[in-house]
């Protein structure tokens, strides 16, 4: 922890340093950002913001990831299933989510529904993808002891499949946390909104105002940093029989 507080000391120390020497439309010095910070917290719109982008990147990761582990089961669980489908899918997840913007424009408008339908569809890709690859990973012994005892398909995945690709699944779960969130601000930013804090960021470089701007990225990245670690623990504390044969 120490290293950590001293690793920021040195990056924030460093920025001041720089922004004498550079033009400060580029980067403002930190105690400028800081002051700016410490106004805008002392109003409601800032957390109003914060709590809009946190509650569409958290539905739409909560969508992507259960529709992901759907998707990723049966193609897992049937072979037939997988080989017909692994072209249209390798092609479909090479596009980026941002170059289906009109398309999505089209089907959902600009209200929320189609920023959270953005990130749940940058979640489910990686989903799907890492409960594949869990799926891959599954020990053949539990898999034969499966058989042996004659399970059912939904009680063998109950208990052997997805606790063995479960790490697997949870490790995409965080991955696509950050390309959810991402995906969301872009979408705030590009798709007609009108809070959050893709939207902040975008209209303060409207009009020049780098310190809120770089307030709305340190914002995010702090936003980012506590969820990915929230989830991190969550997954420590749930599946703690990762790694074990």
């Amino acid at each position: 922890m120490r290293f950590r507080i001293l690793g920021i000391l040195i990056i924030f120390l460093a920025w001041e340093v720089l922004s004498r020497f550079v033009n400060r439309l580029f980067l403002p010095p930190l105690s400028e950002v800081m002051n700016n910070l410490i106004m805008l917290a002392h109003t409601q719109e800032l957390y109003y913001d914060i709590w809009v982008t946190f509650k569409r990147t958290a539905i739409g990761l909560s969508i992507g990831t259960v529709v992901g582990v759907t998707v990723g089961t049966l193609l897992g669980s049937f072979r037939t299933l997988y080989q017909t489908l692994r072209l249209p899918m390798d092609f479909v997840r090479s596009i980026p989510a941002t170059a289906l913007f009109p398309l999505f424009i089209v089907l959902f408008g600009l209200g929320d529904i189609v920023k959270i339908f953005v990130a749940a569809w940058a979640a489910c890709l990686i989903v799907i993808i890492n409960t594949l690859y869990g799926f891959q990973n599954i020990s053949h012994t539990r898999m034969l002891i499966g058989k042996l005892k004659k399970f059912s398909f939904g009680k063998t995945v109950r208990l052997i499949i997805l606790p063995s690709a479960l790490p697997y699944i949870a490790a995409g779960i965080r991955v696509s946390l950050s390309f959810a969130l991402i995906v969301e601000l872009v979408a705030e930013m590009f798709l007609g909104s009108q809070n959050g804090l893709g939207h902040r960021i975008f209209a303060a470089s409207s009009v020049l105002a780098m310190e809120e701007v770089y307030t709305g990225i340190l914002l995010i990245g702090t936003l980012g940093y506590v969820l990915n670690s929230l989830m991190l623990l969550v997954e420590r504390k749930m599946i703690h029989w990762s790694g074990q044969g």
